[in-house]
């Protein structure tokens, strides 16, 4: 018995609020997505739903909402099932390494490619600039140069520096995503 139909249109009429929020977590492999990841999960009280080597689900409590927030695996071979996710996305976070200038012109290009869907087209974008307490450690303003993103005046974006081993920075992460989800809720 398929129960789609009712569901759908139950979530169609009920308050926006009350409707979970989806945070999607993509970038290059090795960029400090998952380690991320469990920074939020600790911040915001997430529980593990479905941990795996492609992609991990965790609900989180951002506001008093609950929030569903997927980690996807940024393996080359694992990107082509990143759109399967884009669909309730509301907040999208894009990791990068900013010691590795070698990959950000990968990054770049992964990047123009989640952007053109158009399921993501109202999804506020957050860039963090990971692994800034690494030598070699490429400034802001190189990174937004690199990755093109002066060239994004048409979308809400941020830029972000962080060091999610370290914890610098998360907290301007979660500031971020919380005011975010509030933006969402209304």
């Amino acid at each position: 018995m398929c129960f789609y139909g009712p569901v759908a249109f139950i979530r169609k009429i009920l308050p926006a609020g009350t409707q979970k929020s989806c945070l999607l977590i993509l970038g290059l492999d090795n960029a400090g997505k998952s380690t991320l990841t469990a920074s939020l999960a600790e911040i915001f009280n997430g529980d593990s739903k479905e941990p795996g080597k492609q992609a991990s689900e965790w609900s989180l409590t951002i506001n008093n909402s609950r929030v569903q927030l997927w980690d996807i695996n940024g393996e080359l071979k694992n990107r082509q099932s990143w759109p399967n996710y884009y669909k309730k996305v509301k907040v999208l976070i894009f990791v990068l390494d900013s010691t590795d200038a070698l990959r950000l012109s990968e990054a770049r290009c992964v990047l123009c490619d989640v952007l053109m869907h158009q399921e993501l087209d109202k999804a506020p974008l957050l860039i963090v600039s990971n692994k800034k307490d690494a030598s070699g450690s490429l400034s802001m303003s190189t990174v937004i140069d690199l990755m093109g993103l002066d060239r994004l005046s048409a979308r809400d974006w941020t830029l972000k520096e962080c060091s999610t081993r370290s914890g610098s920075g998360v907290q301007d992460i979660v500031s971020w995503i919380s005011e975010k989800i509030n933006g969402n809720r209304k």
